[in-house]
């Protein structure tokens, strides 16, 4: 029986890299993950994020002074697991020694698909997140450090202090009048092509009102957030980008507004270049589209946390004898990572159904 020699495996594997590489890097132009998800790295077997909840707030204290009050620090804590993820392919020294056996060819597309899975699974993981996360992590779905799901309606403001008020990141149902430190809530704000434009500019206004009006933990100052970019599947998304048109919204209004005003009625509601999430297709009748927020302040974490504990990496064989090889009637390659997909802020990310 003939035997695979060292140096063709090191060419194989040396081209096998390659592809891997090459279909690695052209992959990446078409993500969107890192719009929502933030990436940290770890050595550990299980972290603990520590969310801080910034309660201070300076107070009066009077004429003369010395009427200290004193804040208790406040944090929440979340413990993150790491799941091994890989696959691997067996190739036959038959099917590589063999003109007809098209092992190298199986090698080749192996190593395209190995690289492109790589680079997509951050991405698969967040589309799963988007499209399960309105239920709790017991029910298939994410739960947030405040234990409600991460698409909830009544997020507390303050973990510890519910007279702090609540707000809502999910847009659905019915409008919900202010109370106490809860600010009125529009409910479903739709804009696909069920309404007209004009109505869909208007809720696109009350989300951006919503955001703003959401609230510190200590109750009463803002949290200073504003929409950013609009995540939605393939259907909706040449109307998310009319939406976003300051040249289309100017024609469409009929008020005789040029298309500069109302470009700066855009840039003034913070709303950015639309995203297509081609894994949304069919997603909830097509109605639903997600809203990122940002803030004056940079978040260390986000909306979505992923936590890489082991990057991706192909084991390759290496340098082998000619005796090792004979040995063995197959070559084995695996793929391997370890990685975890995690709730970061609630006030960051907002799903907004069509009723």
């Amino acid at each position: 029986m003939a035997a695979l020699l060292p140096q063709f495996v090191i060419d194989l594997e040396t081209d096998m890299q390659e592809i891997v590489q090459a279909s690695y890097g052209s992959l990446l132009q078409e993500l969107w993950w890192q719009d929502v998800a933030k990436v940290r790295s770890t050595g550990a077997l299980k972290d603990i994020l520590y969310w801080m909840v910034d309660t201070f707030t300076l107070r009066s204290e009077g004429k003369e002074g010395g009427n200290k009050h004193f804040e208790d620090m406040i944090s929440q804590q979340t413990e993150v697991s790491h799941e091994h993820v890989g696959g691997g392919i067996i190739l036959k020294n038959d099917q590589l020694l063999d003109q007809d056996g098209r092992g190298l060819d199986q090698a080749a597309n192996w190593s395209r698909q190995a690289g492109a899975q790589m680079a997509y699974w951050p991405q698969d993981r967040c589309n799963f997140f988007l499209q399960n996360a309105h239920n709790l992590g017991t029910s298939g779905g994410f739960t947030a450090y405040d234990t409600k799901a991460f698409f909830a309606s009544d997020h507390p403001v303050n973990p510890k202090k519910a007279s702090k008020g609540t707000f809502s990141n999910l847009f659905t149902g019915a409008p919900v009048a202010a109370s106490g430190n809860t600010p009125y809530f529009p409910g479903a704000c739709p804009i696909d092509d069920s309404i007209d434009l004009d109505d869909a500019l208007v809720n696109l206004g009350k989300i951006f009102s919503y955001l703003a009006s959401i609230r510190q933990p200590n109750g009463t100052q803002p949290r200073g957030l504003r929409p950013d970019k609009i995540l939605c599947g393939p259907r909706m998304f040449p109307r998310v980008v009319q939406l976003t048109s300051a040249k289309f919204l100017a024609q469409v209004a009929g008020s005789g507004a040029g298309s500069a005003d109302v470009s700066m009625v855009i840039k003034a509601l913070g709303y950015a270049t639309p995203v297509m999430c081609a894994e949304l297709a069919g997603f909830e009748s097509d109605t639903t589209f997600f809203v990122t927020a940002k803030t004056m302040a940079s978040d260390p974490f986000g909306a979505i946390v992923y936590t890489q504990r082991e990057p991706f990496s192909i084991n390759f064989y290496g340098m082998m004898t000619e005796r090792e090889l004979k040995a063995r009637n197959e070559l084995e390659y695996h793929v391997d990572g370890r990685n975890s997909i995690t709730p970061g802020h609630p006030y960051l990310l907002f799903k907004c159904k069509g009723s």
